[in-house]
C-alpha cells in the first residue's frame, strides 16, 4: 500500500493531469499514468495547491482515476450505472481485483496521504481552524473507503514515519469512532472562532477552500451532517458502540442542531472548471444507466429524470439485428456474417431514437462493446457537450432532511429538534433535491422547456405510482417485475414503510454519489434492486440474492503490505462479517461491520 517513493515526501501532485490530454479507457496502466518518479516536497508548494488535491480527489477530476475509483465497481453495484461493455467482469459478479482497487488507490495516494500531513503541519503551527477543516475532508474520504472495503490501515498510517514499511489495520468500529471524534472536535473548534484573532487563518482557508469558499458555517454543517449520517449508518450496531463508550443517539441529537438543512439543504459543489469525468465514461462506451435507477424514476414520474439522463441516444435494435450506414443510407440485417439477411427497419428497430428512458440490467451476460445496450439512455451533454465541466458534486444537501427524518422516526430526536415531523422533513428533502438539481444540472440538460421546481415538486409529491417494470427493449429474457411499489406521495404506515419511502427518496437525491447510495442500500435494503441473472464469480465468493456487499482489497495492498493484510486486515474482516451464506474472507459477498445481518432495520 505505502511505498517509500510515494510517502517519504507525502505528495504526488495531481495538478499536471487535472486538464491532461490522456485519452484512454484502459485502466491496466493506471498507476504509471498517475504517479511520477519526481520527488516533490509538498511543504514547498503554495498553501492553496497543497489543499487542492485531497479536496478535489473526493470526486476525482482525472479520467483514468475516475474510472478506476468507482465507475468500474460501486457505480454499478449501487444501481445507478451499468456498463454496456461485457469485457469488464465486475458487471457479471466475477470481481476483478485490478478493477477493484481504485477507491483504495485514490484514498491513500490523493486524499489520506495529504490530509494526514496537512493536519500534522497545521497543528504543529497551532493553526487549529485549518486542521479542523482538513479533518472533515479526511473523514469524508475515509468514510467512503471503509464503507467500500471494511477494515483499513488507518491509525498506522497516521503514526507512520519515513521508515515505516508495514501498516496494521483498524476495525471498522475503531475507524468510525475515530472519525466521529474528529468531526465532533472539528465542530467545537470551528464554533469557537474569533474573527479578529483568527483573521490570518481564515484568510488562508478562503484561499484554499474549493468546497465552501472559506465559509465556516458551511463546514460546521457538513461536519454535523456527516456525524448524523455516520450515526445512522451504525443503526444496527448501537449496542456495540455504546459498550465502547460512544452514544450514537446523543451524537445524532447534537448534530441535528446544525446540519445542511439549516441552510435550506444547499449542495456542496466544486465549481472551479475542473473536468467532470462522468461524461467521458459514457463517451468511451464503458458506462450506461442502470435499469434500477431508470425504472424507479420512470415509474414514479420523477421530474429529475431529464436532469439526470437522456432518452435513448440512437435506434435500439432487437437482439440479433444489426445495421450499417453508408453514403447516407442505413441498411438493417438479421443475423451475422454470411448468414445475415437484409430486413425492413420496422422489423429490426425496437425503439426509435430519443423515444424513451432505458437502462441496462446489472449482472447478465452483456457482450463486449459495441452493442445495442450502448444506445440506451445517456449522460446529459448540454449544448456543445458542455457537461464535461459540470461542477463536481461533494454533498447533496437534500440528504440532511432525510437523515433528520430517519433520526426522528427512530426516536433519536424529537420533532422540535428535527425542525418538523417525519413527513414534513421527507417532503422538504424532496423539494430541496428537485430545486437543487434544477439549479445544478438544469444548465447542462439541454431542456426545451425549463422545469419549474416548485410546481414539479407539488406534482411529484402527489404521485402514487411506484417503480416501473423492467422491459428490456433488446432482450425480453432480461425483463423483471418492479421491486418497489411505493410512490413519492407520503403514505405513512409503520416504521418500516416510512423508512422505505425516506431511503428511496434519499437514494434518488444522492445521485450520482454512488458510494453513499450503495452504503444506504446495503444498510436498509432499499430500494430493492433487481436480482443478478448470472454469477460468474461463483457462489463461494458472492451470493446472487444478497448481491455484492463490499469491494475486495487492492492488488497493491497484497503486493506491498501482505503481512499485515493477513495478520490484521483479513482477521478483522472475518470477525466483523455476519454473512449467513457461508461467505468469508476478501470476497464480494463478505459483509462489512455495520452491514449487520443479525438485525433488522428496527
Amino acid at each position: 500500500m505505502k511505498r517509500n517513493k510515494l510517502f517519504t515526501y507525502a505528495l504526488i501532485m495531481a495538478l499536471p493531469v487535472l486538464g491532461g490530454s490522456i485519452v484512454t479507457s484502459c485502466t491496466d496502466s493506471f498507476e504509471s499514468l498517475n504517479t511520477s518518479d519526481a520527488q516533490v516536497n509538498p511543504d514547498d508548494l503554495p498553501f492553496s495547491s497543497q489543499w487542492l488535491e485531497p479536496m478535489t480527489y473526493c470526486y476525482p477530476p482525472q479520467q483514468n482515476m475516475f474510472q478506476f475509483w468507482t465507475n468500474l465497481t460501486i457505480d454499478w453495484y449501487s444501481g445507478y450505472f451499468m456498463t454496456p461493455n461485457g469485457g469488464f467482469t465486475n458487471c457479471k459478479m466475477a470481481v476483478n481485483r485490478g478493477h477493484s482497487g481504485g477507491m483504495h488507490e485514490n484514498y491513500y495516494l490523493h486524499i489520506f496521504n495529504n490530509t494526514r500531513r496537512i493536519i500534522a503541519n497545521c497543528e504543529e503551527q497551532e493553526e487549529n481552524i485549518l486542521a479542523a477543516v482538513m479533518r472533515i475532508v479526511q473523514a469524508y474520504g475515509t468514510l467512503m473507503t471503509t464503507d467500500a472495503y471494511g477494515p483499513l490501515a488507518y491509525t498506522s498510517v497516521i503514526e507512520a514515519d519515513d521508515y515505516t514499511t508495514s501498516y496494521y489495520f483498524d476495525s471498522q468500529q475503531t475507524i468510525y469512532t475515530s472519525m466521529l471524534n474528529d468531526l465532533g472536535n472539528a465542530v467545537k473548534t470551528l464554533e469557537s472562532i474569533n474573527e479578529t484573532n483568527d483573521a490570518t487563518e481564515l484568510q488562508n482557508l478562503a484561499s484554499a477552500d474549493v468546497w465552501c469558499g472559506g465559509d465556516i458555517g458551511s463546514w460546521i454543517q457538513i461536519a454535523n451532517t456527516m456525524r448524523l449520517r455516520m450515526a445512522l449508518r451504525l443503526s444496527k450496531r448501537v449496542d456495540e458502540m455504546s459498550a465502547a463508550g460512544v452514544d450514537l443517539k446523543a451524537i445524532a441529537k447534537e448534530a441535528a442542531r446544525n446540519t445542511l438543512a439549516a441552510s435550506g439543504g444547499k449542495d456542496i459543489l466544486i465549481n472551479k472548471g475542473l473536468e467532470n469525468e462522468m461524461w467521458l465514461m459514457f463517451n468511451w462506451g464503458d458506462c450506461g444507466f442502470n435499469a434500477n435507477l431508470v425504472t424507479l424514476m420512470s415509474g414514479m414520474k420523477d421530474p429529475r429524470q431529464p436532469l439526470y439522463m437522456t432518452k435513448n441516444t440512437d435506434e435500439i435494435l432487437h437482439k440479433g439485428y444489426t445495421k450499417e450506414s453508408k453514403d447516407g443510407t442505413t441498411t438493417y440485417y438479421k443475423g451475422t456474417g454470411d448468414s445475415k439477411t437484409q430486413v425492413e427497419q420496422s422489423e429490426a428497430v425496437a425503439a426509435p431514437t430519443n423515444s424513451g428512458y432505458y437502462g441496462i440490467r446489472f449482472a447478465f451476460d452483456v457482450p463486449n462493446k459495441p452493442n445495442s445496450w450502448s444506445t440506451l439512455s445517456g449522460w446529459i451533454q448540454g449544448d456543445n457537450g458542455s457537461s464535461y465541466s459540470m461542477p463536481l458534486p461533494i454533498f447533496k444537501g437534500a440528504e440532511s432532511y432525510f437523515l433528520l427524518a430517519e433520526a426522528e422516526l427512530r426516536g433519536w430526536i424529537t420533532a422540535q429538534e428535527a425542525g418538523g415531523s417525519v413527513q414534513e422533513l421527507y417532503e422538504r428533502g424532496v423539494r430541496a433535491s428537485i430545486q437543487n438539481e434544477v439549479d445544478y444540472r438544469g444548465p447542462y440538460a439541454n431542456l426545451t422547456t425549463p422545469i419549474n421546481a416548485s410546481a414539479a415538486a407539488d406534482e411529484y409529491l402527489n404521485q402514487t405510482s411506484g417503480q416501473a417494470d423492467l422491459d428490456d427493449p433488446i432482450d425480453d429474457s432480461l425483463d423483471h417485475e418492479a421491486m418497489n411499489h411505493l410512490g413519492a406521495k407520503w403514505v405513512g404506515g409503520d416504521q418500516e414503510q416510512q423508512l422505505e419511502q425516506i431511503i428511496i427518496q434519499k437514494y434518488l437525491a444522492l445521485f450520482p454519489l454512488s458510494t453513499e447510495a450503495w452504503a444506504e442500500q446495503r444498510r436498509t435494503g432499499y430500494p430493492r434492486l433487481f436480482p443478478a441473472l448470472i454469477n460468474q464469480g461463483g457462489a463461494s465468493y458472492v451470493n446472487m440474492e444478497e448481491g455484492l456487499r463490499r469491494v475486495i482489497y487492492s492488488s497493491n495492498e497484497y503486493d506491498t503490505n501482505a503481512a499485515e493484510l493477513n495478520n490484521s486486515g483479513l482477521k478483522l474482516l472475518n470477525e466483523e462479517n455476519t454473512s449467513k451464506t457461508g461467505i468469508t474472507g476478501d470476497n464480494g459477498g463478505t459483509r462489512v461491520w455495520w452491514d449487520n445481518a443479525n438485525k433488522g432495520n428496527f
